[in-house]
Formats: C-alpha cells, sequence, structure tokens
C-alpha cells in the first residue's frame, strides 16, 4: 500500500512540475479545474463500494496510462519547432488518478455528513497545494531538466509497481 502512495505521489509531482512550466494564465485554470475535478469525484466516490474503488484505482491499466503520460513529458523535454509548441500545451491528465485517490479517502473521512462537504474540502484543498506547489515550483525556477529528471523517477515507478504481484 505504501507503495501505492509513493507511485501516486510521483506522478502528482511530475504533474506539478509539468503545469509550473507553463505560463501563468495557462496553469491557473488547470489548478482551478484540478479542484473542480476532485469535488466531483468525491462525490462519485461516495456513491462506490470500497472493492469497486481499489479496482479503478490499483489496475495495471492505470499504471500503462501513466507510464505514456509520463513518456509524452519526456517528449516535451527533447521536442522543438511547431511539435514542441504543439506538445508543449499538454497539461497531463493522469493526475486524475491521485486525485481520485484523495477523493475516495475524502468521501470515507467524515460519516454522517452530507457528501458535498467533504467534497468542497477536498476541491478547496487540491486548489490550494496545487497552487503552492506551483508557485513553489516556480520561485525555485524549476524548468525542463527538472521535468526530465521526475519524469525518470516517475518511469522507474511505473516498471517497477508493473512488475509487482
Amino acid at each position: 500500500m505504501w507503495f501505492k502512495m509513493i507511485f501516486f505521489t510521483i506522478i502528482a509531482l511530475a504533474a506539478i512540475v509539468r503545469i509550473s512550466i507553463l505560463h501563468k494564465r495557462a496553469w491557473i485554470p488547470i489548478v482551478v479545474c484540478w479542484g473542480i475535478l476532485a469535488m466531483s469525484l468525491t462525490l462519485y466516490m461516495s456513491g462506490l463500494t470500497t472493492d469497486e474503488i481499489n479496482g479503478m484505482l490499483f489496475s495495471k491499466t492505470l499504471v500503462v496510462c501513466e507510464f505514456i503520460e509520463l513518456l509524452l513529458f519526456v517528449l516535451i523535454v527533447f521536442s522543438s519547432g511547431t511539435a514542441g509548441r504543439i506538445i508543449g500545451y499538454y497539461p497531463g491528465i493522469m493526475i486524475l488518478a491521485p486525485i481520485a485517490l484523495l477523493s475516495s479517502v475524502g468521501s470515507r473521512s467524515f460519516p454522517g455528513l452530507d457528501f458535498m462537504i467533504p467534497g468542497l474540502i477536498a476541491g478547496v484543498s487540491v486548489c490550494l497545494v496545487s497552487a503552492s506547489l506551483v508557485l513553489l515550483c516556480r520561485f525555485q525556477r524549476f524548468g525542463k531538466g527538472s521535468l526530465y529528471n521526475v519524469s525518470l523517477l516517475g518511469i522507474l515507478t511505473c516498471i517497477i509497481y508493473y512488475g509487482m504481484p
């Protein structure tokens, strides 16, 4: 279980480093969309059983999709010209998996309350945490080199996780 948490943390870190490279007017709407996604997923996860959630979050298909996205991040680092500009606008959609894990925990954390409250808490926390991490990455001047390093770490983690029983 701990390895899966580390895996999702590395995926979220790769997406945040990727977003921090974009312009300010591009990453702010993306972070807000992540918050809306977290709220929606918390409401959706509240209706699922634990086995259904585990089946969605810990499947090998998800690992393959994460691997492909991390390879796209490496492609962003090494691409240039027209293809580089087109691929450069890919924000990374597999942040969906760490957000879904947070939403599944958030939907089960407050028994007896309306599910809108954990949804709002998850949405606001994802917005605030991801925006502060993007600002930290921009302050530290993380660039394509950092994206390359995080992507390689994520690719290695994907390979290890895919080989696990």
